[in-house]
């Protein structure tokens, strides 16, 4: 859901600049417009990439977790493989969460550069952005909940913090805008 939630922010800031393309009175954003039409689509193609990435990973985590566990060597090898596919799973949304993040500055230019007939398509990929961020990331720390290895937590959390940290901020300015 947040690869598709991203996917559609994305779409939307893509049309904004489709739909400035050529129009009257937009003449100076045009080169502007053309960078965040292929910026957004790129991030609109992988997060669908990202998408079946997502379903992978969750397939190989089940996988793990059916490994026999009768001798030692066993336990041991199914254990590595559970933290590895934890690791997986926790950066297959990570990356979701981070690449929606790059939505924010792709929304805020079609909000205030773009056709302003479709501000609101701007702004609503800002919303999309937030959601399919916060969605990722809540993804991600279940996984990490599942990891041993403490570095790699904290590495990752302190990652996620950060970004999480601006969400409500940058939805708020790119709202804004709409008077």
């Amino acid at each position: 859901i947040a690869t598709l939630t991203a996917a559609t922010g994305a779409a939307l800031a893509e049309m904004v600049a489709n739909l400035t393309f050529g129009k009257k009175g937009y003449e100076e954003v045009q080169t502007e417009m053309e960078e965040l039409q292929v910026k957004a689509e790129a991030i609109r193609n992988r997060m669908l990439e990202l998408s079946q990435a997502d379903a992978d990973v969750f397939n190989i985590f089940m996988n793990a977790l059916g490994l026999p566990k009768n001798t030692d060597e066993e336990k041991a090898t199914r254990t590595a493989a559970i933290q590895q596919a934890y690791k997986d799973a926790a950066m297959v949304p990570f990356e979701i969460g981070e690449l929606a993040y790059q939505i924010f500055d792709l929304a805020e230019l079609a909000s205030k550069k773009g056709n302003q007939n479709l501000i609101t398509d701007g702004i609503i990929a800002a919303i999309n952005a937030r959601a399919a961020v916060k969605a990722a990331f809540l993804n991600v720390r279940i996984n990490l909940s599942g990891i041993k290895d403490e570095a790699f937590v904290a590495k990752v959390t302190a990652k996620m913090n950060a970004i999480e940290q601006n969400l409500d901020a940058k939805e708020a300015a790119i709202i804004s805008l709409y008077k």
